[in-house]
């Protein structure tokens, strides 16, 4: 982004300036029982949120072909790395590899956990593809990348490719394929389910962090962890709280199955015991951590797509939130904590209804989410990971670059030369 566009006060930058005129800035917002309510209602009504505990043993041929195939190969030119036309056989071989032709009436679904943040992809193949040769140049547009998965998190198996390579796979919130070695391969769900249901538990607050895990007379082994990233914690009194904590973490054997370790990690800011309050103080706060971070499609690198920052930021507080930025919206639509932009509001009723707001909720249009910061001489803002955007010159629009996580206007100019608040949709507050 270029800084000389928008240049902020040093203080926006403290979730503190956008608490001055609230007076419940740390009072919270659910309880832990409340967050329970609210994850699984959304389970009720979002499809590609699974409860592990509810999902059943097999899968028939026909849903899980066509979960496989709701993914769509390219009709117009594609691109790759070098941004060289992809030729035609290319598909054919990834169609193959989906190895559709071995799924049987009904497959027995197997379990697993990733054992390190791993691409969730939509089809079987780690090579980048991009739709234009600029998108090629920037390489962070891959068009085969959804998602990415925790470091872990359960899965479930649904399928296997034929390279046996890549698993296709359900987390809690995605669907898609991902690498065989980065999946843990459980004996069972309840192996699974017993450890990801853990009430002691530590969460990564920190944008990212590496975690230093030490076994007992093994050589200590790094991970990378993003926010949001839940660690099975032992029981209390089995820990020194004072300099490290005492987990129990999965990993994989030479064969690829699942096997947990006991093994401390330092007690440090990054990492809390528990679920961080939920409050507009730590939502804020969460979200500012993210500054300058690369916009990144899918979070294939360390970056971060717009839905994914939002859904990050309350994964730290227990909510489980779908992937995209269209169910994010649609799961609140007419709720009472939802406010509606209608096309024909005036630029006048639109203001008023952003009056209405408190730092924290998430404003929508087509495509794209937003945080709300609040209000400072009445102007709006808001943080959010976006490409690209405008600045007026003379009487024509120049389309700019952002690719990064960073504080606007409402104001801002998106780059068809409209200004994002003409284009909002609805605004939520999770609660």
């Amino acid at each position: 982004m270029y800084k000389d566009d928008y240049i902020f006060p040093t203080i926006m930058y403290s979730a503190s300036f956008w608490m001055h005129d609230l007076t419940d800035a740390t009072e919270i917002i659910l309880s832990i029982d409340e967050i329970e309510k609210f994850n699984n209602n959304l389970k009720s009504i979002i499809p590609s949120l699974y409860d592990l505990a509810n999902e059943g043993d097999t899968i028939a041929s026909k849903p899980l072909i066509d979960l496989i195939q709701s993914y769509k190969l390219f009709t117009k030119d594609m691109f790759d790395s070098n941004g060289k036309l992809i030729p035609t056989d290319y598909f054919e071989e990834i169609i193959r590899n989906t190895n559709l032709d071995k799924i049987n009436d009904y497959t027995t679904i197997e379990y697993g956990i990733s054992i390190k943040k791993t691409s969730v992809r939509s089809f079987p193949i780690e090579s980048p593809i991009f739709s234009s040769l600029e998108h090629s140049k920037i390489n962070n547009f891959d068009r085969f990348q959804e998602t990415s998965c925790f470091p872990f998190e359960p899965v479930l198996i649904l399928h296997k490719s034929l390279d046996k390579k890549w698993y296709f796979v359900k987390n809690y919130n995605y669907f898609g394929w991902v690498k065989s070695n980065d999946i843990a391969l459980a004996k069972n769900k309840k192996q699974i389910s017993n450890y990801s249901k853990s009430k002691e538990f530590l969460m990564v607050i920190a944008k990212e962090t590496t975690l230093t895990i030490n076994e007992k007379d093994s050589t200590p082994i790094t991970i990378k962890c993003g926010m949001g990233t839940k660690l099975f914690l032992l029981n209390h009194n089995q820990s020194n709280m004072m300099d490290n904590y005492v987990i129990k973490y999965p990993t994989s054997d030479i064969s690829g199955n699942l096997i947990f370790k006991n093994a401390t990690i330092d007690n440090t800011e990054d990492i809390i015991n528990g679920n961080l309050p939920y409050t507009r103080y730590n939502i804020i706060n969460q979200a500012l951590k993210f500054i300058d971070t690369p916009y990144d499609w899918g979070d294939k690198f360390s970056g971060k797509d717009c839905s994914s920052f939002i859904l990050t930021i309350y994964k730290c507080f227990g909510l489980l939130l779908p992937r995209n930025a269209e169910q994010q919206e649609n799961s609140f639509a007419n709720k009472k904590n939802s406010i509606k932009f209608k096309k024909n509001n005036s630029l006048k009723n639109r203001y008023s209804l952003m009056d209405k707001l408190k730092p924290g909720a998430s404003l929508f249009l087509e495509g794209h989410v937003m945080m709300y910061l609040g209000k400072y001489k009445n102007t709006h803002y808001m943080i959010h990971s976006f490409s690209g955007y405008s600045i007026k010159n003379g009487s024509n629009y120049e389309t700019r670059s952002a690719l990064q996580v960073a504080i606007s206007t409402i104001d801002l100019i998106s780059t068809s030369g409209t200004p994002f608040i003409q284009k909002f949709t609805s605004a939520v507050n999770y609660q």
